[in-house]
């Protein structure tokens, strides 16, 4: 009977290593899961990509190699999008407010055009914000104001705006 009480013992710290280790990548997957969905969810709104660039965009590499992106090396979550001056068409996708960790924002010198959604006033951590030189139409949100970490906001934009 001492065996079996010996044997259990190793067991059950063994089993609940493996549980709590297979946990904590599910949640890390989830995790880059939400921010390889939104970046897809961004592309999807890219309708002329004349470099090409969005071809890398693809499940044969991890989101954090993905042209233009980088990603904090502890979390593995996007922390900057960087894709000015590359011709883009196509307008910003509300799916960029899920890059809850993003921290810098860059489309300056492309051609997106309709409003900047809404969503990006949820970015939280957002320091940089740079929309220059774009065809923004419409209304820069209001609540924008409200991002207490922006420190930077170049928005020199073609067209007349309104504030929401």
């Amino acid at each position: 009977m001492s065996s079996s009480v010996s044997l259990l013992c190793f067991c059950i710290p063994a089993v609940l290593l493996l549980v709590y280790s297979t946990s904590s990548v599910a949640s890390t997957n989830g995790e880059n899961e939400t921010d390889r969905v939104a970046l897809l969810g961004f592309k999807a709104k890219i309708t002329h990509d004349p470099l090409g660039i969005m071809a890398s965009w693809n499940r044969s590499v991890h989101f954090c190699g993905w042209y233009g992106v980088t990603c904090g090396r502890r979390h593995q979550r996007v922390t900057e999008l960087n894709l000015s001056s590359l011709n883009l068409v196509g307008s910003i996708s509300p799916h960029i407010g899920n890059l809850s960790f993003l921290r810098h924002l860059n489309l300056a010198n492309n051609i997106f055009g309709g409003e900047i959604p809404m969503e990006i006033c949820g970015l939280r951590r957002l320091e940089r914000l740079i929309l220059r030189n774009m065809s923004i139409t419409g209304k820069i949100p209001l609540p924008l104001a409200n991002l207490s970490s922006l420190e930077v906001l170049t928005a020199a934009i073609y067209i007349p705006i309104k504030l929401i």
